[in-house]
């Protein structure tokens, strides 16, 4: 089963909805709205966020769009005097399409709370059911992006994702922001944000370092054991003996330094 995980913010549907969208064209078929618990968080009624982005879709295939945010909010604007015929009809075919698409039997939505401290278990829980799941943090709280990225760099988790308008958008009518407006790859990306050059380096400097301190420590474990065994087989005086103790002895040091002192990339 396909599944993106969209982290959330507030209870406006617009950003959503195109992530949505985005996502259920491109197969996906279990959806699960995400917010961190946290004091610097405003808690959201994730239920209703829910609703909201199913409404914003129902009044969309119908040919309307409702404001949900400042003097406007509640407010339905007809988009037939936004179009032209052709323009209103494809509109509504593609809503049309798009919310069945999200009524659909095994399309499953849930609602998830976690805690801040438990974030990297549950990036890491969703990388082992699912590792082609999506996190999508288009509408994050930019004060999490750092916590999410290390999070996935840790859980080697691939697919860390938001919706980005390569244009300005219009906020005298946000109906021409919503996906409906956009074509992929012109006027919007889906950018994964764990593909850039700079991450990928991160993530190999990163196994660049870790790999000799577990080779050390484990080499030092191995060579602790191999000297007991000779002091038990042979007894300390043994040149074989004294050789692995010395041997382990040396790892030893080297485990110290690559702890406090580890490998620095160029």
């Amino acid at each position: 089963m396909n599944c993106v995980y969209i982290f959330v913010t507030n209870d406006i549907p617009d950003p959503y909805l195109n992530s949505v969208v985005h996502c259920i064209k491109k197969g996906v078929n279990h959806i699960v709205f995400v917010q961190i618990e946290d004091e610097r968080t405003r808690q959201i009624q994730l239920n209703l966020l829910k609703s909201n982005v199913s409404n914003l879709l129902k009044d969309l295939k119908s040919g309307f769009y409702r404001y949900y945010i400042g003097d406007n909010k509640d407010r339905l604007v007809p988009l037939d005097t936004e179009y032209n015929t052709n323009e209103f009809t494809k509109l509504k075919i593609q809503y049309s399409s798009w919310h069945e698409s999200c009524l659909k039997d095994d399309t499953i939505w849930e609602i998830k709370r976690i805690k801040y401290l438990e974030l990297r278990q549950y990036i890491s829980s969703i990388h082992k059911k699912n590792k082609s799941a999506i996190i999508d943090v288009t509408s994050i709280k930019k004060v999490y992006i750092g916590d999410i990225f290390a999070c996935c760099l840790l859980e080697n988790f691939g697919n860390l994702c938001t919706f980005e308008l390569v244009g300005k958008p219009n906020y005298d009518k946000p109906w021409k922001t919503l996906i409906h407006e956009l074509e992929e790859g012109k006027d919007y990306q889906y950018a994964n944000l764990v593909e850039t050059l700079i991450f990928k380096d991160s993530a190999k400097a990163i196994l660049i370092r870790t790999v000799p301190l577990l080779i050390s420590i484990l080499g030092t474990v191995l060579f602790v054991s191999l000297t007991l065994t000779a002091v038990f087989f042979f007894g300390f005086s043994s040149l074989f003996a004294q050789a692995v103790s010395i041997i382990g002895t040396v790892l030893g040091i080297i485990s110290f330094f690559l702890i406090y002192f580890p490998i620095r990339g160029k």
